[in-house]
């Protein structure tokens, strides 16, 4: 699933449309969320058979996704592009409950019903979500601060981040972010290891 949602969010809001009407009920050719899931289950249930046929002694570690949005939408500034643009308060609140936190779950009992660890980071994430303060955050919003090598602009997308003076992060993890899942993955891997 790509985190390009909170752009498509934004767009379809303009268009008078709420996120989840555009995700629930899309366009002709495209997914709606629901098959979006079904498609990822599929996808590990596919993909994990092999890496366990092809590494038979390897313990698999999968990662879930932090908590890029805040247990409250009303948490947001609409419009600021440096948390979550116009996507409405309502749809941000859509988006963690049936969506994030259904992809987790999704991920949890994957690897679960094949015997493989799950690394939960969005528990430890919670109020490090892209609409906290520069200093409290862990993931960037649309568009945020980053490396001069993260384009400004997005091709295909109508988004130019240069117009305030930002970067297009697109709702990714900043350092903090990255720090937070290291540390859990490491834990993975040393419980792991002793599991020999």
């Amino acid at each position: 699933m790509r985190s390009t949602s909170g752009t498509s969010c934004n767009w379809s809001e303009r268009a008078g449309k709420s996120c989840r009407h555009h995700y629930t009920n899309p366009p002709e050719g495209e997914e709606s969320i629901e098959d979006k899931l079904a498609r990822v289950q599929d996808e590990y249930v596919e993909m994990l058979p092999q890496v366990h046929q092809a590494a038979p002694n390897a313990k698999v570690i999968r990662v879930g996704y932090p908590a890029v949005l805040p247990e409250k939408g009303s948490d947001c500034n609409r419009p600021a592009l440096t948390e979550l643009g116009s996507v409405t308060h309502a749809d941000v609140n859509w988006l963690r409950d049936d969506v994030l936190k259904r992809l987790n779950s999704t991920i949890q009992q994957v690897s679960a019903f094949f015997g493989d660890r799950y690394v939960d980071v969005y528990s430890s994430s919670v109020g490090h979500d892209a609409c906290q303060p520069a200093d409290t955050k862990w993931i960037e919003g649309i568009c945020d601060n980053a490396e001069d090598y993260w384009p400004a602009k997005i091709s295909g997308i109508l988004l130019d981040c240069a117009t305030v003076g930002k970067r297009a992060t697109l709702v990714h993890p900043n350092a903090a972010g990255h720090e937070n899942t290291a540390a859990h993955v490491e834990r993975a891997i040393r419980v792991a290891l002793l599991e020999r």
